[in-house]
């Protein structure tokens, strides 16, 4: 009986034998199947600029260039992103909660269903080097269905941006420039607003309850089915801004 069982061990021993070798061999087609994490992540992604599902938590990427990456699924949370280069990176369904993305290039970016709550997008950019590009000249990130709770926006200057069915409750949208914005469906309930440039933008039946929009410039905006109760936009420019069924308590925006 014990001499069976040790020929059984001596077989599953000897099948296995080389399955580490192939596990580190096969590591780039495998990504989907398991996640890498630490140096092992950080090493394909610099080899072959994707490491979709890969775990980056809490990694410092400041000022580091991920332009046309693909880190889809990745686990970016409470990493350092700080000035890095996102343009054309696939960060779609990502988690980036509590990450910090300040002065992020994001031209084209795919942040498209990324959970990006409490996140630090302040003065993030939609052009080349500290400057931005004419609506013309780029494509506006994508952020349609992104949970951007609580996250940090304020005067961020991304014309065009997609957030359609996005969430960004609480999220801190103050001296924000999303002229032309689509934000269709988006939740945007005790956002703060303040002097953000939304003109032009697409808010049909989003949701601004108790958000406070103060001196915001809504001008040829459309608010069509929004619902702006309990909304603070005294001094918000609404010329030629499309009301029509809108949800309003009282209106004392002039």
């Amino acid at each position: 009986m014990k001499l069976t069982k040790i020929v059984i061990k001596l077989l599953v021993i000897s099948a296995c034998a080389g399955c580490a070798t192939n596990a580190e061999v096969n590591t780039a087609n495998q990504v989907q199947d398991f996640k890498l994490s630490g140096s092992l992540a950080l090493q394909q992604l610099t080899n072959t600029n994707q490491c979709p599902g890969c775990d980056f938590r809490g990694v410092n990427l400041a000022a580091v260039n991920l332009r046309e990456a693909n880190l889809a699924g990745a686990n970016l949370s409470q990493a350092n992103l700080k000035g890095a280069n996102l343009k054309n990176t696939n960060l779609s369904q990502a988690n980036l909660s509590k990450a910090n993305l300040s002065q992020a290039q994001l031209s084209n970016t795919n942040l498209s269903q990324a959970n990006l709550t409490g996140a630090n997008l302040s003065r993030v950019r939609f052009g080349e080097d500290s400057k931005t590009l004419s609506i013309e000249q780029g494509e506006a990130p994508n952020l349609r269905g992104a949970n951007l709770s609580h996250a940090n926006l304020s005067a961020s200057n991304l014309p065009k941006v997609n957030l359609t069915d996005a969430n960004l409750t609480n999220a801190d949208l103050t001296n924000v420039k999303f002229h032309g914005m689509q934000a269709v469906g988006a939740n945007l309930k005790k956002a703060k607003l303040i002097r953000a440039d939304l003109s032009y933008a697409d808010l049909k039946k989003a949701d601004l309850t108790s958000a406070e929009l103060k001196e915001s410039n809504l001008r040829n905006a459309n608010l069509e089915g929004a619902d702006l109760r309990q909304a603070n936009w005294q001094s918000a420019n609404i010329d030629n801004a499309k009301l029509t069924g809108s949800l309003r308590e009282n209106d004392d925006s002039k």
